[in-house]
């Protein structure tokens, strides 16, 4: 097994528990981040729906605005100076809403009416072209509702899609590299494991064979010493039965004068028959 697709650790017992102590670990990690990337790509496609929908409603709000502002400046003339000169305070206000979505932090804008600014307008258009003066203050009020709503949901899009491809990295490196390498690593150290165990077994035969062969050497031993101390072959004990001779310091066993045979046939070898 290649060396650069599993972790340098050494064949153990010790070392087999840990790698699947870190599949474990990143098993569950790899699911958490699954889990993370899907709530992401939900709220990311609910969000560019929204944008989409926020936009084509700009955009008509945009048109309608604009012609209002042409019938005021058809009707009053050039009103531009007139109100550069008299802003005042902001009555519509931006308020920031952090929110989290599967762990990422974003930014909801909404705007806000503010009912303590002095509307430096209130009574422009009294002269002439009041209603059309009205129209297009209302018109330009509903487009920078939209324009922050365009603008956040757009930041949203934008923060999400990074997080799902930030996600979607460690989701591919976790499944194409982390998992892979431990999943190697652990069939090396079983493989290593069957190994050690295979030549400690086959270790263990060859220690038994020799002790076997030791004993069965010292058993041999033994033997030729017990026949070494009756060293008569069985061609003699023959000749001792056919033609007996007298032993001077032979003692007889009975009144006929017999004497008892020190050699039997059960005794020979079947080499010494041969003859």
């Amino acid at each position: 097994m290649n060396a650069d697709n599993r972790y340098p650790v050494t064949a153990s017992l010790f070392m087999l528990r840990e790698i699947k102590h870190r599949q474990e670990k990143v098993t569950r990690g790899y699911q958490l981040l699954k889990r993370k990337t899907e709530a992401l790509r939900i709220r990311g496609r609910q969000a560019a729906h929204e944008l989409s929908t926020t936009q084509a409603v700009l955009g008509h709000t945009l048109r309608e605005a604009y012609i209002t502002l042409a019938a005021i400046k058809f009707t009053n003339g050039e009103s531009n100076a007139l109100v550069l000169e008299n802003v005042g305070q902001a009555q519509v206000r931006v308020l920031r809403t952090p929110e989290n979505i599967s762990g990422v932090t974003t930014v909801s804008l909404q705007a806000v009416e503010d009912s303590t600014a002095n509307d430096s307008l209130q009574y422009a258009g009294l002269g002439a072209g009041g209603h059309r003066t009205s129209e297009a203050k209302k018109a330009f009020r509903e487009v920078i509702r939209i324009l922050v709503k365009f603008a956040s949901l757009r930041n949203t899009c934008l923060l999400l899609d990074e997080a799902i491809k930030s996600t979607l990295r460690k989701v591919n490196g976790i499944e194409k590299v982390i998992m892979p390498k431990l999943r190697n690593t652990e069939i090396y150290i079983l493989t290593e494991m069957g190994e050690q165990e295979r030549e400690e077994f086959h270790r263990l035969k060859m220690v038994k064979a020799k002790k076997n062969r030791s004993k069965t050497l010292i058993d041999k031993k033994h033997d030729n010493n017990e026949e070494c101390s009756n060293p008569m072959t069985a061609t003699d004990c023959l000749t001792n039965i056919l033609y007996p001779r007298e032993d001077p310091l032979s003692t007889p066993t009975d009144s006929a004068g017999d004497s008892a045979l020190v050699c039997y046939p059960h005794n020979w070898d079947d080499d010494d028959l041969l003859f």
